[in-house]
């Protein structure tokens, strides 16, 4: 192990605060939170911040829940757990996959259609607010560095298996 220098701990402080994953958990904490509270003003008090899992890998023409749990990066039990949920509240419907009986298809139902097409907009709504702060420019800006670093090799390479190891629900 390397002894390091003793930093001042002003300096300490100040890297713990502005360093760049101190910096994006911070935003997509507030950008969730953000997009929940708009969803919730919409009509969809129930939707809780873990059902973003579902929210984020659902589709219309439907999808097996190992997928959506693979895409989100948590566990099919707590995936299937939470497609359950959505099941009970009609956003969802469940149907067994024709070419092997131990998965299942989660298709979404009018009312999910509904429940999307909210969320996108309040997916837009909380853009809208980072946008009033830094501008439309500076956000597709940072919309463009961001899409530049997810796609370097390096990062993706280390993605996968860092969702796999954090993204419990």
């Amino acid at each position: 192990m390397n002894k390091v220098n003793a930093l001042p701990e002003t300096s300490f402080e100040h890297l713990r605060q502005t360093n760049l994953g101190r910096l994006i958990e911070d935003l997509h904490f507030y950008f969730d939170s953000q997009a929940l509270q708009y969803l919730h003003q919409s009509g969809f008090p129930a939707i809780k911040s873990a059902d973003a899992h579902v929210m984020r890998t659902m589709r219309i023409e439907g999808s097996r829940v190992t997928d959506m749990a693979r895409q989100a990066g948590i566990s099919k039990q707590a995936m299937s757990k939470l497609v359950s949920a959505f099941v009970r509240q009609g956003y969802l419907t469940w149907e067994v996959d024709p070419n092997d009986k131990r998965n299942r298809f989660a298709y979404v139902t009018n009312d999910g259609e509904n429940l999307l097409a909210n969320g996108i907009t309040a997916l837009q709504r909380a853009e809208q607010d980072i946008a009033d702060v830094i501008g439309d420019s500076d956000l597709e800006t940072f919309r463009q560095i961001l899409l530049k670093v997810k796609h370097a090799k390096r990062i993706r390479q280390n993605t996968a298996v860092t969702h796999q190891q954090k993204r419990r629900v």
